[in-house]
């Protein structure tokens, strides 16, 4: 793996603080949902990611657990 343009901000399995790379990311379902005078109905999608490290290391997370690199 090259490019790994992503921070590993949670302290899960001790990779707090690691770069990693996003592999896969959930799509959208086919279940949508809408809130009264909130617009148009969106497609449900959930934030689950799946990640990979310079170790070879793959784990599903939440995608609030990375953060952009900074170079």
């Amino acid at each position: 793996m090259t490019s790994l343009p992503y921070m590993f901000r949670w302290a899960r399995h001790g990779r707090k603080g690691e770069r990693c790379a996003v592999t896969a990311r959930s799509r959208a379902g086919t279940a949508s949902f809408a809130l009264a005078g909130f617009g148009r109905p969106a497609m449900a999608r959930f934030n689950s990611i799946r990640v990979e490290f310079a170790d070879r290391f793959v784990m599903v997370t939440s995608g609030n657990a990375i953060r952009k690199a900074k170079p």
